[in-house]
């Protein structure tokens, strides 16, 4: 087992498309980092296999910021230590703790569920909006996400951009030991320890799309940043990865290659 790297920062993002939030010691299942993506919403001109309106079609999404009501009881479950001690699964507390609130980029908030939420993007969409919650994770592939600080400096070298890691809508933001960007993309097929007890196999890489053209501050786009790493690397940046062991990680954990 050898030390390649260590966590500099996690993510979870309440709302697909919307903006993320950062947060410390937070649990992490076979379906996400608890918490992330359970609220979705859809629309029914979207093709059925990706129904979701996202900040593609409406680029302001990154502007909307979701908190939890709660937000102490969504980053572990309540029985967690007792369940690590007897190998099991921990439950996730009921629905209602997950309750959400918007606020808008015009300072207004509201619930999530208010009819006035949904109300105010119709006009962003063609089609008809629907509000969808899910403690299952509503990820476009894998359930957890990384990129490496190397690979953002290897790309603001490369095109001559200031980028925020933000852009790339990451669940592990990590800092390599000593590797040059894009090193996440040799760990395909390869087993990782984070922290004490989570263990994850890097799956494939990621497919990048709009999403990172937008700034996180300003949704204003800069669609340089895409056409470059379609160019230059095939259109990835990062890569996925799946939960084989669950546990609980923390800003500075070390990170470990197993295989």
């Amino acid at each position: 087992m050898n030390r390649i790297g260590k966590l500099t920062s996690v993510w979870r993002y309440p709302v697909k498309s919307m903006r993320g939030e950062q947060v410390e010691d937070v649990f992490v299942a076979y379906t996400g980092v608890m918490g992330d993506r359970l609220y979705a919403i859809s629309s029914s001109d979207a093709p059925p296999e990706f129904p979701w309106h996202t900040n593609r079609e409406q680029e302001e999404f990154v502007l909307y910021r979701a908190s939890y009501r709660h937000r102490e009881s969504t980053l572990k479950p309540p029985a967690l230590e007792a369940a690590f001690k007897g190998s099991l699964n921990p439950p996730y507390p009921l629905a209602d703790a997950f309750a959400l609130e918007i606020e808008t980029p015009d300072g207004q908030t509201l619930d999530v569920e208010d009819p006035a939420f949904l109300a105010s993007l119709r006009d962003k969409s063609e089609g008809a909006l629907t509000l969808h919650f899910t403690q299952k994770n509503a990820v476009d592939c894998r359930p957890l996400s990384l990129f490496s600080h190397q690979t953002l400096a290897q790309l603001e070298q490369e095109t001559g951009l200031e980028l925020d890691q933000r852009r790339f809508r990451a669940n592990f933001y990590v800092d390599w030991d000593s590797a040059n960007g894009f090193y996440e993309n040799e760990l395909v097929n390869r087993r990782l320890k984070v922290g004490e007890r989570l263990e994850i196999m890097v799956r494939e890489l990621d497919p990048r799309c709009k999403s990172i053209t937008i700034d996180p501050d300003t949704a204003e786009t800069q669609p340089r940043i895409l056409r470059h790493i379609a160019r230059k690397h095939d259109g990835f940046a990062g890569v996925y990865a799946a939960v084989l062991t669950e546990g609980t990680v923390r800003a500075g954990d070390e990170i470990w290659l197993l295989d």
